[in-house]
C-alpha cells in the first residue's frame, strides 16, 4: 500500500512543480490538494475493487487470497480517509467565502458540452456517490450486519466505483504538467470499469468454478447436543485447481452469497473434494443441520496459500475446526510419501479441542500418518486442564530451528505466536490465514 501511494504521489507532483510560481494563495494550492486527495481515492477505490476479483495472478502477488483481503480492508479505509479529505478540502472553499474570511476567485464560466454544464454534473454526482460510500463503508466494516446482507451491499462497490471514475474524468487537468497523474487516473479507470462490469454481471472468479453434487454427510455431535460438525464430499463435474491446505467458495444455490471454507481433502482422481464445516454461525448452523446428500452445488477455488514450507522440523496447530487444512495435508503428504517424505525430518502436530468427545477428526489422523513416523500427533484437551502455548512448544520440539502453520481462533494463534517470538522465534516464521474476510 506505501509503494503504491509513493508511485501515485510522484506521478502527482510534476503537477506541483510545474505550477509552482502559480501557487500563490489558498485556492491553488486547494486545487492541487483537491487532486491528490482525489487521485489516491481513485486509487485505492480501484485496487480495492482489483483484489476483490479473486484473479490466481493477483492472489499470486499478496500471497494468499486471505492475505489480498486483508489488503482489501486495509485499501478500503485509505480510500475512506482520502476521500473524507477530498470533501473536506473541496467543501473548504465555499465555507470560508461564506464565512467571509476569503473572497470568491473569478474563474470565468464553466465550458458546456452541448449546452450542458458537466462539470457541475460531475461535482454533484461526487458529492451523492462520497455520502453513499460512507455509508457502504459503515456497512462494511460493521460486523453484527449479517454476511449475506454485507455480500449484497458489496455490489455497490462497482456503482460507486463507476460514479467516481465519471466524477474524475469531467474535472480532470487538461495541461501538460498534469500528464503524468491523468495517464495514472486513465489506468486507473480502465482497471477500475473492467472489474465493477466483472462484479455487477457476477463473473467473479468464474475461470475457477466446477459444479458438483454432495455426497456422504457425517455429522457429529458430543452427547444429546445439536449437531456441532458437518463432513461431506462433493463429486464434482470438472477439477479445479488446488494445492494442500488451501479453501474453496461453496454456492449451494439457497439465495446465500458463496462462504469460504477449507478443503479436507481432494481426489484428483475421483474428482471428489471433502469439507468440514462447523457450527460457528447463522449460516453454518443451517448448514451443519439441514445439508443433504444430492444437493447441487458450485466450488469456486482453490484459494490460499497455507502450504507446506521448506522447513525440515516443523510445528502445526489446529484448533477445533482449525485441524481441516491440516488434514488435507496428511493426505497429499501419504499420497506423495516416497517423493516428500525426506524432505520432512520433524512435524508435530498439535490438535487441541475442548475435550475428548470433540476430537472428531482424531482416529482419522491416526490412520492417515500410520505410514508417515515424522509426524508426531499430540492431542491438546482443554477439559483435562491442558492448554497449548509457547512453553509447551519449546519443550516439545527438540529443534529450535522450526516454521510453525497455525489455523484457528485469531487471539489464541496471536497469543501463541507473541510468546514464540519472545522465546526467539521470529515473526516471519509464523504462518497462518486470515479467514476473517471482512
Amino acid at each position: 500500500m506505501f509503494k503504491f501511494t509513493a508511485i501515485l504521489t510522484l506521478l502527482w507532483l510534476p503537477n506541483i512543480l510545474m505550477n509552482w510560481d502559480k501557487l500563490d494563495g489558498f485556492f491553488p494550492w486547494r486545487h492541487q490538494l483537491t487532486m491528490y486527495s482525489g487521485l489516491l481515492g481513485l486509487g485505492y477505490m480501484s485496487l480495492t475493487i482489483l483484489l476483490a476479483m479473486r484473479f490466481r495472478w493477483v492472489e499470486k502477488l499478496t500471497k494468499g487470497l486471505d492475505k489480498g483481503y486483508q489488503l482489501h480492508k486495509k485499501l478500503g479505509i485509505g480510500a475512506t480517509i482520502s476521500l473524507f479529505c477530498h470533501w473536506l478540502i473541496v467543501k473548504s472553499g465555499p465555507w470560508l467565502v461564506e464565512t467571509g474570511i476569503l473572497s470568491k476567485p473569478n474563474r470565468g464560466p464553466r465550458p458546456e458540452i452541448d449546452g450542458i454544464n458537466w462539470h457541475l454534473i460531475a461535482e454533484q454526482v461526487g458529492d451523492i456517490s462520497f455520502k453513499l460510500f460512507l455509508i457502504f463503508v459503515i456497512i462494511s466494516l460493521v460486523q453484527a450486519i449479517s454476511y449475506k446482507k454485507f455480500k449484497f451491499t458489496h455490489k455497490l462497490g462497482a456503482i460507486l466505483m463507476l460514479a467516481g471514475i465519471f466524477h474524475t474524468v469531467f474535472l480532470l487537468d487538461w495541461n501538460i504538467s498534469a500528464i503524468p497523474m491523468n495517464i495514472a487516473i486513465a489506468s486507473i479507470s480502465a482497471a477500475g470499469i473492467w472489474c465493477s462490469w466483472l462484479s455487477l454481471s457476477g463473473k467473479i472468479g468464474r475461470n475457477n468454478k466446477a459444479n458438483g453434487t454432495v455426497k456422504d454427510v457425517k455429522t457429529y455431535s458430543v452427547g444429546t447436543d445439536p449437531n456441532t460438525v458437518v463432513r461431506f464430499s462433493i463429486s464434482l463435474d470438472s477439477t479445479i485447481n488446488y494445492k494442500e491446505g488451501q479453501f474453496a467458495y461453496l454456492d449451494f444455490h439457497d439465495g446465500e452469497s458463496p462462504h469460504p471454507f477449507s478443503i479436507l481433502n481432494f481426489n484428483t482422481e475421483k474428482q471428489l473434494i471433502e469439507f468440514g464445516v462447523k457450527d460457528l454461525g447463522d449460516y453454518t448452523h443451517e448448514l451443519v443441520n439441514n445439508l443433504k446428500a444430492g444437493q447441487k452445488v458450485t466450488v469456486e477455488g482453490g484459494y490460499g496459500a497455507f502450504q507446506i514450507p521448506n522447513c525440515e522440523t516443523q510445528v502445526w496447530v489446529g484448533a477445533g475446526i482449525g485441524i481441516v487444512p491440516f488434514i488435507s495435508r496428511l493426505y497429499w503428504l501419504a499420497d506423495k510419501a516416497e517423493t516428500t517424505s525426506d524432505k520432512l525430518k520433524e512435524v508435530h502436530l498439535f490438535y487441541c479441542v475442548s475435550s475428548e468427545q470433540e476430537a472428531f477428526f482424531h482416529k482419522e489422523i491416526l490412520a492417515i500418518i500410520q505410514h508417515l513416523d515424522f509426524i508426531k500427533l499430540h492431542l491438546v484437551n482443554t477439559k483435562n486442564g491442558e492448554c497449548l502455548d509457547s512453553d509447551r512448544v519449546m519443550n516439545t520440539v527438540e529443534c529450535k530451528n522450526f516454521d510453525i502453520c497455525f489455523c484457528g481462533p485469531q487471539q489464541f494463534g496471536n497469543m501463541l505466536k507473541a510468546g514464540l517470538g519472545t522465546s526467539g522465534i521470529s515473526e516471519n516464521r509464523f504462518r497462518t490465514e486470515f479467514f476473517k474476510m471482512r
